[in-house]
């Protein structure tokens, strides 16, 4: 299973890449496009995708096939790849993307990420990692989110963005689960703007009783007091978290609240609507069941599963029910007893 997760792992940073690449000049050089209605987020009313968005799960998912053909057909993402009435795909030279990139975009963005789509990729991340068990590439999925927080993402290219907000809040995410049963296994979450740029990726994997996370020289502390909570959460399930002796705190990205749980930065994450998406949850899902936590559906209380038909529209992929994410079971009984 190394090399899965090596693959995963590689996919993400050259997403970062793409992300990162977009800030390396001034100006607004950034082609946005608001998605139709079947694909936008009903949280938002208006829902936008960018050029990098595009760019970086196409990336992705050749990154993921070139390592492991096999699973080439079950790797699916959040956006489609058109922008602008433009086919964004991975041509053979860094010379042909630029100039597929050209026709939506300005020649010298063009080939800023044309170099970023081509260059090699360094991770130390996949330096020395450990012995996992073997696992079966015919019986995997992943979900791509290439950019989570696209809105933020716009926002700080841009320069547009509040404090405490903006780039830092910006997470690749990538999840294996088995197709069998649904169940995540292997889960990335890069996030490429994490000190100055620099960037910073975490991982989980959780198969057959073994449990291994890895989330730097960060040392994961628990029994922090934080839910964390989308702006748009309803009054009264705010009002009952905090009665309860929690600290409630808004911060944004599904991804970047996900990761906060991860590394011991915040208790848990609701959500009461359907708000997020598989390709929000699946890899942080894993890392969360890896390091002793989990996720559910905040209607039923059972946990999310990913191994849905191909072909939906964007919406049959929302995790309609809510969900309720946590970093260990303690957490978990005290907000299913506040919720009651």
């Amino acid at each position: 299973m190394s090399k899965i997760l090596e693959a995963l792992i590689n996919a993400s940073e050259r997403a970062a890449c793409i992300a990162r690449s977009c800030t390396e000049s001034t100006g607004d050089t950034l082609l946005v496009a608001e998605k139709g209605e079947t694909d936008a987020n009903v949280r938002f009313e208006r829902d936008f995708k960018t050029i990098a968005d595009v760019l970086a799960q196409e990336c992705a998912k050749v990154e993921i096939a070139s390592c492991l053909p096999r699973l080439a057909e079950y790797v699916r993402g959040e956006e489609c790849n058109e922008i602008n009435g433009v086919t964004i795909g991975i041509q053979e030279s860094e010379e042909e993307t630029a100039k597929l990139l050209s026709s939506i975009i300005p020649m010298s963005t063009a080939n800023r990420m044309a170099k970023s789509v081509h260059d090699e990729i360094h991770c130390t991340t996949c330096y020395d990692l450990p012995e996992i068990p073997t696992l079966d590439t015919d019986n995997l999925g992943v979900w791509i989110d290439p950019i989570d927080a696209t809105a933020e993402f716009i926002a700080g290219v841009r320069g547009e963005a509040e404090a405490s907000r903006g780039l830092p809040c910006v997470t690749v995410l990538i999840g294996a689960y088995l197709r069998s049963s649904g169940e995540p296994v292997v889960g990335v979450i890069n996030q490429p703007f994490y000190n100055g740029g620099k960037g910073r990726i975490i991982w989980g994997v959780n198969y057959e009783g073994v449990k291994k996370f890895y989330v730097g020289d960060k040392e994961v502390v628990s029994g922090h007091n934080t839910i964390l909570i989308s702006g748009a959460e309803k009054p009264d399930i705010v009002e009952k978290i905090k009665n309860s002796g929690f600290e409630v705190i808004s911060v944004p990205g599904a991804g970047h609240k996900l990761l906060k749980i991860a590394l011991g930065e915040a208790a848990g994450y609701i959500v009461s609507k359907g708000t997020t998406f598989r390709w929000d949850t699946c890899g942080p899902h894993a890392i969360l069941n890896a390091r002793g936590g989990g996720l559910i559906s905040y209607t039923t209380h059972k946990p999310i599963t990913y191994n849905d038909d191909g072909g939906l529209e964007p919406k049959g992929y929302c995790n309609s029910e809510g969900i309720i994410a946590y970093a260990d079971n303690d957490t978990l009984q005290k907000i299913l007893n506040t919720l009651s």
